[in-house]
């Protein structure tokens, strides 16, 4: 196999910029990702049933969905950029299984940081719980030896085969029982049961990599505002296509595909191909939202820029303690009101970080170095050796 150089067809790259509809996608993950939270935190458990708990369930399905997905769209941003910039494949890789180890590193922290807050509660086997921050770092890192662009060349057809691999062992690899030898947090990563496992490779990297392939596909066939029109409505077409499909063969055959449970059930293909039709179906509704709303402010592109902060406060004032009062004590209508707040408090903590984290940073900086200053190399006594 030949060494990696740098692509020979840069030129050939669309020029990446930034694609509205992703934020405000990501915004709209994380405005379900906390009703979610805070319905599961909040609600009585006599509530959680009936139509509008069916509907809360299937919302709240999505953002685990979408989030992976826009991590495999924003890689395929990167390498588009890196591509024009002559970067070699080597590098590209590098970058990405590193950001994957990275993020692995931070979900570990934020467990930790969780089992403190809890007084050390429970078991410290949940530290190494398999959860979609551990799933994201680990996908990256399938990400960066599958999907990395090669000879100038991104690899869509390369992830889509992976996405295959991926959802189709899912049914059988997710739930499956792994020899006590291979140590439980190592092997919940792949698949496994709960508690151990929540967001196992199989068949949850197929998410990253169907969105490295979609990114690609909207950077190359969208370079123009007519042409990401275009994509975007195309991507609502074929959304709905695909989930009006796998509700018809449901219809005719419920069980053309048996499964022993519906957890299983929701690792097989057609629930990936009903929900990356919904998925599709949004996207091209976040298009028309941000053509129509042009650059006016958008709380959901607020949101989508500073998803990982969100997730990791809002967490904690769902399940911990602050929020204890509000524990299965709710019904639909004041946890929907208790969200609300909760959200509209994550908005300002989202507009804090992005206008004044910065601007805070670079007060605080040459202040700091000063006092270092003073305290290393502060002002002699009189009469001291200046030597």
């Amino acid at each position: 196999m030949p060494p990696d150089r740098p692509p020979a067809t840069t030129a050939a790259a669309p020029t990446p910029g930034r694609i509205d509809a992703i934020d405000w996608l990501r915004g709209l993950a994380v405005v379900l990702m906390i009703q979610a939270h805070g319905f599961d935190a909040w609600l009585r458990p006599d509530a959680k049933v009936g139509a509008a708990y069916g509907a809360i369930r299937f919302l709240s399905g999505l953002p685990s969905r979408m989030f992976p997905l826009l991590v495999g769209v924003a890689a395929a941003i990167k390498f588009e950029s890196q591509l024009r910039k002559g970067v070699a494949p080597a590098s590209m890789r590098a970058q990405t299984w590193k950001r994957g180890l990275l993020v692995i590193g931070l979900a570990y922290l934020f467990r930790l940081q969780e089992y403190t807050l809890a007084g050390f509660h429970g078991s410290w086997e949940t530290l190494f719980r398999v959860d979609i921050l551990n799933c994201i770092g680990a996908s990256l890192i399938v990400l960066a030896f599958v999907a990395t662009p090669r000879r100038g060349r991104p690899q869509i057809a390369a992830s889509l085969a992976a996405v295959a691999i991926f959802v189709g062992l899912g049914p059988v690899i997710g739930p499956a029982h792994f020899p006590a030898w291979i140590p439980r947090p190592l092997s919940s990563y792949f698949g496994g049961q709960r508690p151990m496992a929540w967001f196992t490779l199989f068949p949850w990297a197929a998410w990253m990599l169907v969105g490295v392939a979609v990114g690609h596909l909207w950077l190359r066939f969208g370079r123009d505002a007519a042409g990401r029109a275009r994509v975007f409505l195309l991507s609502g077409v074929i959304g709905g296509a695909m989930t009006g499909t796998v509700i018809l063969i449901r219809r005719l055959d419920p069980y053309v595909i048996r499964y022993p449970s519906e957890l299983v059930q929701q690792m097989g293909p057609g629930s990936f191909f009903y929900r990356l039709g919904i998925l599709g179906i949004t996207a091209a509704l976040a298009w028309a939202v941000t053509r129509i709303s042009g650059k006016r402010f958008s709380p959901m592109r607020q949101l989508g820029q500073t998803s990982l902060l969100i997730y990791w406060i809002h967490v904690d004032l769902c399940y911990g303690g602050v929020s204890r009062a509000l524990r299965a004590g709710l019904s639909i209508p004041w946890a929907t009101a208790w969200i609300a707040l909760l959200t509209l408090l994550m908005l300002g903590v989202s507009l804090a970080k992005t206008r004044y984290a910065r601007p805070t940073l670079e007060w605080l900086r040459p202040r700091l170095a000063f006092f270092a200053q003073i305290r290393f190399n502060g002002p002699r006594p009189r009469g001291s050796d200046p030597r």
